[in-house]
């Protein structure tokens, strides 16, 4: 598997709330000619492995809180477990896109997320870039 970076961009809009995060992780990036994946440890969520699947859809599994199942129109509910209680959480999603290979590229996605009951949009683009063109560009 061949080492990358990534850099992860999350727009977050709701009617009273907006923000903006951007975090960049070392990654690995692996395709087996029907997944592509990549993997990263994030400060907050643990050891990552974001896949995208065949058909379109993704799925982001993280070991210290819960997976994700990103499919088109399809809503995926899970409940996580905080230091204030049960929140319950829905994500759809609206549009994903990607070209990534070896050579890096991007996964860009739109999703309604709905947590305790408050909707919200989030538009996540993560870029894939080798880590021996960082090194010829620095």
């Amino acid at each position: 598997m061949m080492e990358h970076t990534i850099q992860i961009i999350t727009d977050i809009s709701a009617d009273d709330y907006s923000d903006s995060i951007d975090v960049s992780y070392p990654c690995g990036y692996s395709f087996d000619g029907q997944i592509h994946r990549l993997k990263y440890n994030d400060e907050q969520a643990g050891f990552t492995v974001v896949k995208i699947l065949p058909d379109g859809g993704i799925e982001i599994r993280r070991r210290n809180s819960f997976t994700i199942f990103y499919r088109k129109g399809i809503p995926h509910s899970v409940s996580y477990e905080s230091d204030c209680g049960t929140i319950p959480m829905t994500f759809t999603l609206l549009e994903a896109q990607h070209s990534l290979s070896e050579n890096g590229g991007s996964l860009a996605f739109t999703a309604r997320v709905t947590i305790d009951g408050e909707p919200q949009i989030n538009k996540t683009l993560m870029r894939l870039t080798p880590n021996e063109r960082n090194d010829k560009t620095q």
